[in-house]
């Protein structure tokens, strides 16, 4: 059973009562299935998969969370009236061979594959919606008119959504309208909506009182389809794609797409197997279609499965969100090559040199670390040399020191800012700096940290679809564009709370060598460099780090700090520092970027704001520098490190 989501603060249980309360109508609702479909196997359960076989009925669990969160209506009323709704349109087989079953128009689809081109070649691109809703409100209808107790149900549910359709675009109206005049839940007055959608209904109806459905003639449904269509098109519901180009013909086509799967899932019940997903046609397309929808299925279930089991971070004042730490894509140490020209190129431009650095800060970083020893007459286990020690006179040595100089001393993490705009060119600019400078200035901090031994990482953060650490830029697209369509088609309004998670990018955990990730990590100062140039370098696409994964505006700042904060506090170490490199400031709440930086000083973590142009401003960070040129970032970053350092020592008891 799958129920990986997340709920708002306000609907964090919802999925554990739906769980309860469909165990208890399961029962009544398979023995009605049973009844009406003559078939004593047939069963019901909760999940995303596929069915087994035939006689499995697999309710999709988001569709259940989907419509308790958004209505107000009784609870169990609903979780019926949904489950009813999803079976019926489950159970449902059809058989269409084009040759066999559409004889009228042989002619014209001669040489076509499936339903879904018959559609498009006979009714046009939005054909199948029309066939849908006719499909999806006669199955309906049938089923439902005989037991007054779910027409009941189905008529509140409808009921509450139906002042929404006035909202929705022309043709999304219609196909509402279309369907509540065919299941007849409710009487409307066509005369409050648009002209042209209520002549396009009117006009509609007078068809179809002399249609009856049967799904054995699926011919009858097409040629029914058309003449709908006809009545858009001339009441001027769809667009006439014939003045477009192609390539906006396909661009209209993909933005009327999407607003049909949102909008229509705010007035109907939601299912995996109506019009609101696209999903009706499936039955008819072959297995290839199948096989292409299932790829984009588990493309889905894998997403939303890793914001199930990702990290929960919790901020100050009550707040609850989901964040997904993962490694940065591997194959951004394909760009290492040109990446450390471009580096070596940067430092000599901007005039950084790496030593001047490492020799200001370094004598800070050590006496930091010395002063952690501690000594006494009763400070550790005695020593196996007290002898020696007594007959020397050293009475102080007799006890070994509890701590000695190690890595633990130290803890730092390094937090980049990831987001589209760290990537943008400023005016009069040829080359882009913002990302490259804050890649740098971690490195100088990273290098230092690795030659002393102290415990560090780097990590970039941003808010954004998701990039996996295998993959190259076409498996994202790819991938991305998948679980779009299916969020959208599964989870309706709610997709975008699924699609763009807030991310913590791994370029290097505590316990990672930077050898070994240092080659990615070049190659990331490559691409923030010179963008698209940096990848027409490599040989092949498929060499292609995923550079789409960077949006801009989208980061929450808080919620990474958060995150390094409790990874900070896990470590066994005596200073903690928290770096953070960033263009602008949180699309969160200033209030809540304050009392998270707030909060992890408090437990005694130095929150450093190094902020990287002129956007933003830095006024919640108590340690706070600016820098509006690149050629800034040493004195910057070796003046503000430096200062905690001093005040640590100063601050501390027993210091050396």
């Amino acid at each position: 059973m799958i129920m990986l989501l997340i709920m708002k603060p306000s609907d964090k249980n919802i999925e554990s009562e739906i769980v309860q309360e469909f165990e208890k109508i399961r029962p009544a609702i398979t023995r009605l299935l049973q009844s009406q479909t003559e078939n004593k196997e047939l069963i019901i359960n909760l999940g995303k998969s596929k069915r087994v076989n035939s006689n499995e009925i697999v309710i999709n669990p988001s569709i259940l969370v989907n419509s308790v969160s958004s209505s107000k209506l009784d609870f169990k009323e609903l979780i019926i009236g949904t489950v009813v709704h999803e079976a019926i349109h489950s159970m449902q087989d059809y058989k269409f061979e084009i040759e066999k079953d559409l004889k009228i128009r042989a002619e014209e689809v001669t040489g076509l594959n499936n339903i879904e081109e018959v559609l498009e070649i006979l009714a046009g691109p939005f054909g199948k919606y029309v066939f849908e809703i006719l499909i999806h409100s006669y199955e309906e209808h049938l089923f439902v008119k005989e037991f007054n107790g779910l027409s009941s149900i189905f008529q509140d549910i409808y009921k509450e959504s139906f002042n929404q359709i006035k909202n929705l675009k022309a043709f999304n109206q219609f196909l509402s309208l279309l369907f509540h005049v065919i299941t007849n839940y409710l009487e409307f007055d066509k005369t409050q909506f648009n002209k042209k959608v209520s002549r396009s209904i009117s006009e509609s109806e007078k068809i179809l009182t002399s249609f009856e459905y049967d799904k054995e003639n699926l011919e009858e449904v097409i040629e029914l389809t058309i003449q709908i269509i006809d009545i858009c098109r001339v009441n001027n519901l769809l667009p006439d794609l014939k003045e477009y180009s192609l390539g906006e013909q396909r661009e209209i086509l993909e933005s009327m797409d999407d607003n049909i799967v949102d909008e229509l899932n705010k007035v109907l019940i939601p299912s995996s197997t109506n019009v609101t997903t696209g999903n009706t046609l499936e039955k008819f397309l072959g297995e290839k279609g199948k096989e292409s929808d299932d790829e984009k299925l588990n493309f889905m279930d894998d997403h939303v499965s890793k914001i199930g089991s990702s990290e929960t971070v919790y901020l100050p004042n009550g707040k609850v969100s989901k964040l997904i730490n993962t490694d940065l894509p591997h194959s951004f140490k394909n760009l290492y090559t040109t990446g450390i020209k471009t580096y070596n190129n940067l430092l000599e431009e901007w005039n950084l040199p790496v030593n001047e650095v490492t020799n200001k800060i370094k004598p800070y970083f050590i006496h930091n670390q010395k002063r952690q020893r501690i000594s006494g007459y009763d400070q550790g286990d005695l020593s196996p040399h007290v002898p020696l020690l007594l007959a020397s006179g050293r009475y102080e040595r007799m006890f070994e020191q509890k701590q000695r100089l190690s890595n633990k001393s130290y803890a730092v993490s390094l937090l980049i800012d990831g987001s589209g705009s760290m990537l943008e060119r400023k005016k009069g600019e040829v080359y882009p700096w913002s990302l490259s400078a804050a890649l740098i200035g971690a490195n100088y901090l990273s290098q230092i940290c690795h030659e002393l031994n102290v415990d560090f990482e780097v990590a970039i953060f941003n808010r954004a679809f998701l990039a996996n650490e295998n993959e190259n830029e076409d498996m994202y697209l790819k991938r991305k564009m998948a679980v779009s369509s299916m969020l959208n088609s599964n989870y309706g309004s709610n997709a975008e709370f699924y699609f763009n998670t807030t991310n913590h990018y791994f370029i290097k955990k505590f316990d990672d060598s930077w050898k070994n990730q240092y080659e990615k990590f070049i190659g990331l100062i490559d691409f923030s460099r010179n963008l698209r140039s940096s990848l027409d370098s490599l040989a092949t696409s498929e060499e292609h780090p995923p550079a789409s994964m960077f949006e801009r505006g989208t980061n929450v700042d808080e919620r990474n700090i958060m995150f390094s904060t409790k990874r900070l506090l896990e470590h066994g170490s005596n200073t903690k520092l928290l770096a953070v490199l960033s263009d602008g400031m949180t699309r969160g709440t200033l209030s809540d970027l304050k009392s998270s930086i707030d909060y992890s000083t408090r437990f005694g973590i130095d929150v450093i704001g190094i902020g990287i142009g002129d956007r933003g401003t830095w006024k919640e960070y108590q340690n706070k520098t600016q820098i509006s040129r690149p050629e800034e970032l040493i004195h910057s970053i070796v003046n503000i490190t430096k200062d905690i350092l001093i005040r640590n020592v100063k601050e501390s008891s027993g210091a050396a």
